[in-house]
């Protein structure tokens, strides 16, 4: 079902010319260049439409702290390789690093040791098969956050549609607009379109599954539930109203 559409005077002027010759043309006498003297609106009109997010990105870490950076730095390789490779054999996944440091840990204003972290960004179409993965890889890494989002592919071929909708509501906005102030018609003067994307979400924390489980050996499914995002796309500019 299509969303509704959105018609309203955001920004609406109305200006009448002075009396004008028939044409309703007049000659810029600094410029020498031919003036519309024609009775201008502007307007804008809008269409919107709720949209699944079809995407999911989790964002899991190992870190380790050690009196060496070397030793941390080994432990958290080992610990993050054969995920990544695991993940590589999917082709319905995503996966990149996200972040990969080592810091000094301070007590009285003395270096104690050493935290190193690496982060793997997961994305993948939300799904009970996505969630176990989260879940398992849970048993041995942390998991930091986990995001819906809508894809740009989804987007676009939803934004394609409104773009339709809302210059149509635009030409019946005009329609009524150019009859209630008793003119026959209206041509288009300007016009622009702009829309608003699905810019990726904050982070959804998952404080429950921050940490490894005290019983590593059992995996327990992500509980998470795609939502919903709107897309926006809006029509503005100015028509020059017809006798």
């Amino acid at each position: 079902m299509k969303a509704p559409i959105a018609a309203s005077f955001v920004a609406a002027a109305l200006w009448m010319a002075p009396a004008a010759p028939v044409d309703a043309q007049s000659t810029d006498s600094l410029h020498g260049h031919p003036v519309d003297l024609r009775p201008q609106l502007s307007l804008d009109a809008s269409a919107w439409r709720e949209v699944v997010q079809d995407r999911v990105i989790a964002t899991v870490y190992a870190e380790q702290e050690s009196p060496e950076p070397a030793a941390g730095q080994a432990q958290v390789s080992r610990l993050l390789a054969p995920v990544l490779a695991r993940l590589r054999d999917n082709s319905e996944l995503e996966v990149r690093s996200a972040g990969y440091r080592t810091e000094p840990v301070w007590h009285e204003s003395r270096i104690v040791g050493w935290r190193t972290r690496g982060a793997l960004q997961i994305t993948g179409k939300p799904s009970e098969s996505f969630n176990t993965l989260v879940g398992e890889l849970a048993t041995t890494l942390n998991l930091q956050s986990v995001t819906y989002l809508l894809s740009r592919e989804t987007h676009l071929a939803v934004e394609q549609e409104l773009i339709t909708q809302a210059v149509k509501a635009f030409h019946e906005k005009a329609d009524t607009a150019a009859r209630a102030l008793g003119f026959r018609g209206w041509e288009v003067r300007e016009l622009s379109i702009s829309g608003s994307g699905p810019g990726a979400p904050p982070p959804i924390p998952r404080p429950m599954m921050m940490s490894r489980a005290a019983s590593a050996d059992e995996a327990v499914a992500l509980p998470g539930a795609e939502g919903r995002t709107t897309v926006t796309t809006t029509v503005s500019g100015s028509v020059v109203l017809v006798r």
